[in-house]
């Protein structure tokens, strides 16, 4: 019933690939879920705890100088010369399908091989040790070889001589010292050998599994299985026809007259504001208009303006914030943009996709694929080693000794070579085993020395990546001659090179792309913001159009160098309006005079008047008379005063003096010039127009709410929160010091650790032979004395002319 169920779970997940290479046109990817648990056994007993990461640090490189070992790591390189592994990685694919370049790896690799023969010395020490000891076991055993030229047996026992026997002391005491403490440094450096390799396996499962599954927390990454997911759902939901773009359609056709309304309103505030600006800039006459400094504001008296304070409150308003929503649901998610956004997306969910085939095939199916044999390998080779210490300190320190001592203290005329024969055998063991590991050692360290020098100074760089996309597998496989695939590659670049920022939508261009979400999010949350208040306050409207038909023409005498005038009436003629009668100021409390005011301060009442006041009699005032020449007899302050009366005329008589410029329907702008009625009418004319905006938009803001802050939110609600996932979790910088920590591990701990564990293997190898051939010596001296003694002694018993010496 298991494999039944089992059966119909991958039945419906081969379905599932199938119905999503119909909906995408590629072939799914593959999935790395087994890596999680993976890496969950083999970090538990990881010698290392995994540090905990932030994924917006940065995470600088670590300084050549300031890794640890930094000599030991570049030892190689000084011996070898040039990367020689640099030309097989040249040659040889890191992942399958590019099989055009298998010849020349295979060559290129036999070139290394036979590069690496030299290094082989102590391995083939080993093998030379083994026929060694094979020949002496032979001597052993057969005494025809022991009678032969090289290894001639003695023609009669012979006693040692006290320099042998202070010699032996002396070799003994030497080697057993420098096996012992080479022993216990082969003990230290297999120890590191074996925390770097577990620590490594570690951080390489580690590495691949938050790249590939993600990682909820510290560091907090999406994972490029849920990145291209994601991005898939994104560019469904940004189809044209999908159902999520047709709705945001639909809505924006709904409220298109409340963008009409939300357009017309501003523009026509504008329209106000550009004209009462180009009419209030300066002075007309030495006239100021009153009305357009409290409409545009003063910046020299800090105040704000009607005008301004209406776009303010706009701004301030709900209806600011859904024009906003619209304005970039419209930019983005309509037309071609939408298409480009769309297409952008396709690009990126291609491009990632071949980084995760590229990475997935470098790291997990390659270098990942023999994580359980090197994990049983290194299992094999600690426990090996370990015996092989130990044994080695008790064949120095215990047989070693005992065999010399059981022959200096027999009590027999001949002592017995079997005990110097037993630690000579282990001896060759010893120094056999020891010369193959410190030769395994040297040729392992060497290409893993060299892979470390690759990875770090060439292939992790930033033109690194570029130059072996082939190898890693960073090609578009759809093109014939296999382009490389420049997304991808600024994916690799930003996540796994020294100077990347970690920031994957950035390298595959899609961080402005889907800036929209950003947008649309604070658009959203200023409307919900915003909502509780009314879309438009009618009071501020009305109170323009009220200021507008009271002061639209209070145009107020205030000129920069005032002229000299009679004292007395100084103060009423600076400030007076072009109204012909006195009226109330702005302020409801201070008065304003008129020009039938101001007539009658020239030279008393009925002496002067204006022709457009109302007071009639005496000299009339036009924009042109009295000239100069006729009141040149006056008084100074008269005829100042009669200047500025002829300028008030001339503002109200010149039909050309302001603009009133006409904004059509389609917002375009005529200029024509207008007089002083024609403009205080424009004035009114212009506030009106605004406030029928401005309730226009109440309405029509009142009717939009419900499509624009639920129905289009709603409608974006899953678009939005799949992008907002990409644009905040998925930040890769982190995956660099995984990397390093993997070097580390690896290139930093392990290495050196191999390295100098093979000289440690080495001297301890020297020191045994040392043991071998001393002992050796002790069991041919022994043996030799006791089978010619014991021969020459049945000989004389049985001839009587022979004797032995002893």
């Amino acid at each position: 019933q298991q494999q039944q169920q089992q059966q119909q779970q991958q039945q419906q997940q081969q379905q599932q690939q199938q119905e999503e290479t119909t909906v995408t046109g590629a072939a799914p990817s593959a999935s790395y879920g087994w890596l999680t648990l993976e890496r969950t056994e083999y970090c538990r007993t990881a010698p290392t705890p995994v540090s905990k990461l932030d994924e917006s640090s940065e995470y600088p490189a670590t300084p050549h100088e300031e890794q640890p070992n930094a000599e030991a790591r570049l030892l190689v390189q000084s011996y070898r010369g040039e990367d020689e592994l640099q030309v097989v990685m040249q040659s040889c694919p890191m992942v399958d399908g590019d099989e055009a370049s298998s010849e020349s790896c295979a060559e290129e690799f036999q070139s290394y091989l036979s590069g690496m023969v030299l290094w082989a010395t102590p391995a083939a020490a080993g093998i030379v040790s083994i026929l060694i000891w094979c020949i002496c076991c032979l001597v052993a055993t057969c005494r025809c070889c022991r009678r032969c030229c090289l290894c001639a047996e003695r023609k009669g026992p012979r006693p040692a001589r006290l320099w042998h026997k202070f010699l032996v002391v002396f070799i003994i005491l030497v080697c057993s010292i420098t096996n012992f403490a080479a022993s216990l440094i082969t003990f230290g450096y297999t120890g590191d050998v074996s925390l770097g390799v577990n620590d490594m396996l570690c951080q390489l499962l580690t590495m691949a599994d938050e790249t590939l599954n993600g990682s909820p927390d510290l560091p907090k990454f999406l994972g490029v299985d849920e990145g291209i997911n994601r991005i898939t759902m994104v560019r469904r939901l940004l189809d044209v026809d999908g159902r999520a773009m047709t709705d945001v359609r639909a809505i924006l056709d709904e409220t298109a007259s409340f963008a009409s309304a939300m357009d017309t309103l501003e523009m026509k505030i504008n329209h106000m504001k550009r004209v009462l600006t180009l009419v209030g800039q300066h002075k007309v006459r030495e006239h100021t208009c009153w009305f357009c400094k409290s409409s545009v504001g003063d910046n020299a008296t800090g105040e704000l303006g009607l005008l301004n304070e209406l776009m303010l409150t706009i701004e301030q308003s709900s209806a600011d914030a859904m024009r906003n929503i619209q304005k970039a649901a419209t930019a983005t998610l309509t037309g071609r943009p939408l298409v480009e956004v769309s297409g952008a997306v396709q690009r990126g969910e291609s491009a990632l996709e071949t980084f995760k085939r590229g990475y997935a095939g470098t790291w997990v199916d390659g270098y990942g694929a023999y994580v359980s044999l090197i994990k049983t390998l290194e299992d094999a080779r600690h426990t090996v080693f370990l015996f092989m210490c130990a044994f080695c300190v008790v064949h120095a320190v215990v047989v070693s000794n005992i065999a010399v001592y059981q022959a200096r203290r027999s009590k027999a005329k001949y002592p017995s070579s079997n005990a110097s024969m037993a630690t000579w055998c282990c001896g060759f063991c010893a120094a056999t085993l020891a010369l193959l590991f410190a030769g395994s050692l040297v040729l392992l360290a060497i290409p893993v020395s060299e892979m470390c020098y690759f990875w770090r100074y060439d292939l992790y760089t930033y033109d690194g990546v570029s130059d072996y996309y082939r190898q890693v597998g960073l090609f578009d496989r759809a093109t014939p001659n296999k382009a490389v695939d420049t997304l991808a590659v600024d994916v690799w670049r930003t996540c796994l090179t020294a100077n990347g920022t970690g920031d994957v939508l950035g390298a595959l261009q899609l961080r402005s792309q889907l800036d929209f979400q950003r947008v649309l999010h604070q658009g959203f949350v200023e409307l919900e913001d915003k909502m509780a208040g009314s879309v438009v306050d009618i009071a501020k409207f009305e109170l323009l159009v009220s200021q507008a038909e009271s002061f639209g023409g209070l145009f107020i005498l205030d000129p920069e160098d005032p002229l000299p005038l009679e004292p007395n009436a100084a103060s009423k003629m600076i400030g007076s309006s072009l109204d012909p009668d006195d009226r109330e100021g702005p302020d409801g409390e201070s008065l304003i005079f008129g020009l039938n005011t101001f007539a009658s301060l020239i030279a008393g009442k009925g002496q002067y008047a204006f022709a457009h006041g109302t007071a009639g009699g005496g000299r009339l005032i036009t924009a042109t008379s009295p000239t100069e020449e006729e009141v040149s007899g006056d008084l100074v302050v008269r005829q100042n005063a009669l200047t500025y009366a002829r300028l008030k005329e001339q503002i109200l008589s010149e039909p050309a003096i302001f603009r009133c410029d006409v904004m059509d329907s389609s917002f375009q702008v005529t200029e024509r010039s207008c007089g002083f009625r024609e403009f205080r009418a424009a004035v009114l004319d212009y506030a009106k127009q605004v406030r029928d905006a401005g309730v226009t938009l109440g309405q029509e803001a009142q009717m939009a709410r419900q499509l624009i802050a639920y129905d289009l939110q709603n409608s974006l609600s899953q678009l939005m929160s799949e992008v907002k996932a990409l644009r905040e979790i998925f930040m890769c910088r982190f995956l660099w010091k995984r990397w390093e920590d993997f070097d580390t591990s690896l290139c930093s701990i392990a290495m050196p650790a191999m390295l100098n564990g093979a000289v440690a293997w080495m001297v301890l190898a020297g020191s045994t032979l040392c043991l071998v051939v001393l002992h050796y010596k002790i069991w041919r001296h022994l043996l030799d004395n006791k089978v010619v003694g014991e021969e020459l002694e049945h000989f004389a018993k049985k001839y009587g002319y022979l004797s032995t010496s002893t």
